[in-house]
């Protein structure tokens, strides 16, 4: 594995601290709660729908803030990952690899943080009885828009130009896949050098694509399946 950076570390602990605030409060407040929860609501506030009070419906979003930290830590770990990540400390696909990880927890970390927000404004409004997660819930909505915006444009400077390496046409498939088995690098330049492409020689390039892409379908599949059961 490549080592990942401090601020990578610092955030999966904040990830984690801030998934097990939520959990403690919301189980804390869970006795308290109505046995009908308010879910929709008419255009004076007052709430004209209901649905009864279980744990997973309170709970739904540390489930989303689970899903998140499962989602991106994951894409993070694959990202890290490297035969021989430790020797070659220096080498530019590995500092490439730990700043697109640490990116992609520290995006984590913005979006646990809003769940948890949200929370907390769930259980008010349930408490309550009138619609509305709060004015700050809009604000906290944008800035982490804003702050995910930050962290991209800042890991894609950290991530640079990949230094130019000799073409070889064999590690080429149609042209614009590099696949080379032999490279240990997971992030390879382009055939133009331009930008960071991956190298499919390695399995873990095509199971981070398939990562990807069945949490993105499954994970909101299942979690709405919790929210309306």
């Amino acid at each position: 594995m490549v080592p990942p950076t401090p601020a990578t570390r610092v955030a999966i602990a904040l990830v984690a601290g801030i998934i097990l605030g939520s959990s403690t409060f919301l189980l804390g407040r869970y006795s308290s709660l109505p046995g009908l929860l308010p879910v929709h609501f008419q255009r004076n506030g007052f709430p004209n729908g209901w649905q009864y009070k279980t744990l997973a419906r309170v709970m739904l979003p540390v489930f989303v803030q689970i899903a998140l930290a499962v989602t991106f830590g994951g894409v993070s770990g694959l990202l890290l990952s490297r035969p021989h990540g430790t020797q070659d400390a220096e080498a530019p696909d590995v500092k490439a690899a730990a700043a697109a990880a640490e990116a992609v927890i520290l995006i984590a970390l913005i979006w646990v943080a809003f769940q948890g927000y949200a929370g907390w404004a769930l259980a008010q409004m349930w408490s309550v009885g009138r619609a509305g997660l709060g004015i700050w819930y809009s604000y906290l909505e944008v800035l982490g828009l804003v702050l995910t915006g930050v962290v991209a444009v800042h890991s894609h400077f950290r991530l640079g130009r990949p230094p130019a390496r000799p073409f070889v046409a064999a590690h080429w498939r149609f042209g614009q896949l590099y696949k080379n088995p032999d490279d240990p690098a997971l992030f390879v330049p382009t055939r133009n050098g331009l930008r960071w492409t991956l190298n499919f020689g390695r399995p873990i390039a095509a199971a981070l694509l398939g990562f990807i892409l069945f949490v993105g379908i499954i994970g909101p599949t299942i979690i709405l399946g919790l929210a309306f059961r």
